[in-house]
């Protein structure tokens, strides 16, 4: 059977931050489309096919496209292209295509370090049949239950297409670094109880929350020019029972808080974002405290923290949810099977971009630069 090329497809992680200017309109294009027209493939590759994506470079046996290039960052090239002339493009532009050339490159030479190493008699059909046996294994960690491997994978930022090409990757991987995944040990109870303590608080914990609508009565704001002697404690507390009783007569709460309240969210009728039990401050704690004894819908007696004299009225509550080692035990092997193959895999694929040289490429990047900016300038027309 006729061996497919394979491209493995890798998220790119740059770390780049960019800084816009606050223009609504950005500067026209300072480059020629003549000029990007004229751009004809380096001699060096005179046998190699034009894609469509235009002017190609020649890697292995293999050609990248400029639209190979261009398209996982394009969301990324937008924003710059929208805010930014010609100049700075360039400079903002350049690491972040030359991030994913230098991906492309590093997977090609993976891929074909992994097909020499193969017996001849080794195909596509073969290697197709390994990684689905390779992906049932994984599923049936996962207690065979395809909805809840979906919602795994969803969890772990990938997908099935996504997920069949790592484990794709990985068993082409493994033809020349057997030592490291050929013969994997068994992962321990205790290695797995460890992994699981390690994640429980990102993937299998959900704190409470509490929300709330807050009328805070802060007394010394209460001062009055015209009356200097008055108790302001004393004004504070008769203005607090005061709308207490306004509320049980039926006067809407956010209402009146919008009126009363000394309280940031004053003009939101008192409503405060969900919180976590434990992690207020005083003399907020004291809202907590009191929300956590009450129903949904129940509004407080005036009560007293410090300066503060409150009325709390209970929006919602949830309560906090774990999931038991044991509950969830299936989950976290798949879990770590496939972290432990994807850290060997990563490891692999950074030794290889190590020893990637780009400096043969600058014309295919400068390409690629300019049909980017002026692609994507010319959709904002």
């Amino acid at each position: 059977m006729k061996t497919k090329t394979i491209f493995v497809i890798l998220t790119v992680s740059l770390g780049i931050m960019f800084f816009y200017g606050c223009e609504e309109a950005a500067k026209a294009p300072d480059v020629d489309p003549q000029r990007l027209a004229a751009i004809n493939p380096p001699s060096e590759m005179p046998d190699m096919p034009v894609p469509s994506g235009g002017l190609v470079l020649s890697i292995e046996s293999s050609a990248i496209t400029a639209d190979e290039i261009i398209k996982p960052v394009q969301t990324k090239l937008t924003e710059l292209a929208k805010t930014e002339d010609y100049g700075q493009f360039i400079k903002d532009a350049t690491p972040v295509l030359s991030g994913v050339l230098v991906q492309k490159v590093a997977d090609i030479k993976l891929y074909q370090k992994a097909r020499a190493a193969l017996p001849e008699n080794v195909d596509d059909e073969i290697i197709d049949k390994i990684v689905e046996d390779e992906v049932q294994k994984f599923i049936a960690r996962c207690g065979g239950n395809y909805a809840e491997v979906e919602k795994l994978l969803k969890k772990m930022g990938t997908n099935w297409q996504d997920f069949y090409k790592e484990q794709r990757r990985a068993i082409l991987v493994q033809s020349f670094i057997s030592e490291e995944l050929k013969d994997e040990k068994p992962i321990t109870h205790s290695e797995l109880l460890g992994y699981y303590n390690q994640i429980k608080n990102q993937y299998y914990e959900q704190k409470g929350q509490l929300t709330f609508r807050v009328i805070d009565i802060e007394p010394g704001k209460l001062y009055e020019p015209n009356d200097p002697n008055a108790n302001l404690e004393e004004k504070g507390q008769l203005l607090a029972a005061e709308i207490c009783e306004r509320i049980k007569n039926g006067e809407d709460f956010n209402e009146l808080a919008k009126k009363y309240s000394h309280d940031y969210a004053a003009a939101n009728g008192g409503l405060w974002k969900p919180v976590v039990p434990g992690t207020l401050a005083k003399p907020y704690d004291a809202i907590e405290k009191a929300s956590e004894k009450m129903n949904i819908g129940d509004t407080s007696e005036p009560f007293t923290s410090e300066k503060h004299i409150f009325v709390v009225k209970l929006e919602n509550k949830t309560p906090a949810v774990s999931q038991s080692f044991e509950q969830v035990q299936n989950e976290v092997e798949a879990r770590m099977h496939f972290e432990k193959r994807k850290k060997t895999v990563d490891e692999m694929m950074n030794k290889i971009i190590a020893q990637v040289d780009l400096t043969y490429a600058d014309q295919f990047i400068e390409y690629c630069l300019e049909k980017a900016y002026i692609d994507l300038r010319a959709t904002e027309k």
